[in-house]
């Protein structure tokens, strides 16, 4: 922290639709942050395409966690839904904070006490939640109800350029739910509609970037 109070996070990101909406989160749910963002998009392109294998992508992610930390980081988010394992093992290796990008909205969605419906454009993030949801409330003892749902198409319209198309595609897919429940978006780059498809249903909508960002910002006020 600076002498104005100014805390400074890394935002470690896989992909660059990630960055604008994790500014967003900490401007709304930490304004007293400064966010300094890294972006090596060779995690998901290489990941995608089995370019490069588990050992190597978990290399890169310690070095770019590493790095953060060492241009003056007190506290690191890192955005890629995929990477979870790789962020855990590699955050043993900082002194400073570093959550994946679930932690922040899995201590959330255990709050709410409803069902939970787990909405992904990539197809192996909502498997990947469910388990984390499933594991944690395991850990607590406590009893937990969610359901992983694939939006077909949706990511491959964000990465070619379609945005439009990708954002009327997760609304309808909101639209669907019931409000009994509370729908999870498994990746940041779904929170750029999250205020629309919160106007379209009474359940909860809650995202990876602003939920990370609020329990980032407790977990460093409880260290002061």
């Amino acid at each position: 922290m600076n002498s104005d109070g100014v805390v400074r996070v890394g935002a470690v990101h896989a992909l660059m639709n990630s960055i604008e909406v994790t500014q967003e989160a900490f401007e709304q749910r930490w304004p007293e942050s400064e966010v300094a963002h890294l972006l090596d998009g060779s995690l998901y392109l290489d990941r995608s395409r089995g370019t490069a294998d588990e050992a190597e992508i978990s290399s890169r992610i310690d070095r770019l966690i590493q790095h953060s930390a060492a241009t003056g980081a007190e506290a690191i988010l890192f955005t890629g839904s995929f990477f979870g394992d790789a962020v855990r093992r590699a955050r043993v290796n900082v002194g400073v904070p570093v959550l994946t990008s679930f932690d922040g909205l899995v201590e959330r969605a255990l709050d709410l006490g409803r069902p939970l419906r787990v909405l992904a454009t990539a197809a192996d993030s909502a498997p990947l939640l469910v388990a984390e949801l499933e594991q944690e409330a395991a850990r607590r003892s406590c009893d937990v109800s969610a359901t992983g749902h694939v939006i077909p198409d949706a990511m491959d319209a964000l990465l070619q350029g379609d945005p439009e198309r990708h954002d009327r595609l997760i609304i309808d897919a909101v639209r669907e739910t019931d409000p009994a429940v509370a729908v999870l978006f498994a990746q940041f780059s779904m929170e750029r509609v999250l205020k629309q498809c919160a106007a379209e249903t009474e359940a909860p909508v809650c995202g990876p970037a602003g939920e990370g960002a609020a329990w980032l910002r407790r977990v460093v006020t409880r260290r002061d």
